[in-house]
């Protein structure tokens, strides 16, 4: 590698002043959820509304979650977790709503789950929802979520969020833009350790920490969740690895020893809080796992998970530390979980 200052432009890594993301080679996140929401809104109202009869979908359309676009090293990776929702008009009178209540990266490629709910049970409302059915709406309605993932896939939020700043349009692209510019010149607290404190997944250095998020449901009661996380022979039966600790506060380890930690608070069905790390982490760090467990209704648990203080890069300088532990925990842990004791394995 040529020294700063020499040889070809190419090879020159120091940080830029003017913070260019060269190659979007440094991890870069865009929030992609009003992106989103206008292609939904779109795609409803004047797409899937135009083959639905007299049955249209109408304006706003409601979102819940969130919906990124990480870059890293050239690489696109998108992230969503949403719940969407637009009524439906019979007539011009609102009949319904249409609900998608899990659209998650998780689940890219499958058949979206719909529900389509009347406001009533009068002949009119019945016959809306009909109409919808007979017309293949829900064929419809996946047929927008599969392209909307191919979109997010190929990074065209982050593309049309550019191409709105070049052009200096007035579009709700532009919008994000000029929001996304705003965010990036407020100063970012610093603690008392040098840490930075930032976004889910926004920090380009190694020297900084991330948070994972995750949303996980389950057709059990969230005890059952908390022995399958905890008791020491349901996991080692649902890993097939050696693992020690016990249903309670106290030290574990998991995967023959690669993760270990300690649980340091444990209400039995509703809240769990470890320390946790891998063992190719630099020595001593821990970052903070913290899972809450709801019961909607009896036999539904859901479990939000916060990771913080994840680091960027292990010990031996590999960055993929943020991948391969959200990965851990989507299809080593809560997909084993499900497939091994039946808590919903087609979720």
């Amino acid at each position: 590698m040529a020294k700063l200052g020499e040889g070809d432009q190419r090879w020159i890594v120091e940080e830029r002043k003017d913070g260019a993301n060269v190659h979007g080679w440094h991890w870069v996140e865009k929030n992609c959820k009003e992106w989103t929401r206008l292609f939904f809104e779109s795609a409803f109202v004047s797409g899937c509304g135009g083959d639905l009869g007299d049955v249209r979908f109408v304006k706003p359309l409601r979102i819940t979650g969130e919906a990124y676009l990480n870059q890293r090293k050239g690489k696109i990776i998108p992230g969503y977790e949403l719940e969407l929702s637009i009524d439906y008009e019979l007539e011009g009178e609102k009949m319904g709503t249409m609900v998608l209540p899990y659209v998650s990266d998780e689940n890219r490629g499958e058949d979206t789950e719909i529900k389509l709910r009347q406001k009533d049970e009068s002949e009119k409302a019945k016959k809306a929802k009909r109409r919808i059915e007979e017309k293949g709406g829900r064929e419809k309605v996946r047929e927008v979520v599969k392209k909307w993932e191919e979109e997010m896939a190929r990074g065209t939020p982050a593309l049309a969020v550019k191409t709105s700043e070049e052009s200096g349009s007035n579009s709700a692209n532009n919008k994000i833009a000029r929001e996304e510019a705003e965010a990036k010149q407020k100063p970012k607290p610093t603690t008392a350790k040098g840490k930075t404190e930032h976004e889910y997944k926004s920090a380009p250095l190694s020297t900084k920490y991330h948070t994972i998020k995750i949303k996980e449901k389950f057709l059990c009661r969230a005890t059952d969740v908390c022995e399958a996380l905890l008791d020491p022979r349901r996991v080692m039966h649902f890993t097939r690895t050696k693992c020690t600790g016990q249903k309670g506060v106290g030290k574990f380890e998991m995967f023959d020893g690669s993760v270990r930690g300690e649980t340091i608070t444990f209400i039995d069905g509703e809240r769990i809080v470890q320390k946790w790390r891998f063992n190719s982490w630099v020595p001593d760090h821990y970052s903070t796992v913290t899972m809450v467990l709801k019961e909607p209704e009896p036999g539904n648990c859901i479990l939000e998970l916060i990771q913080t203080d994840v680091p960027e890069a292990d010990a031996h300088g590999n960055e993929n530390v943020m991948e391969v532990t959200e990965n851990g925990w989507k299809n080593l842990i809560f997909a084993r979980i499900r497939n091994a004791f039946g808590y919903g394995a087609n979720l």
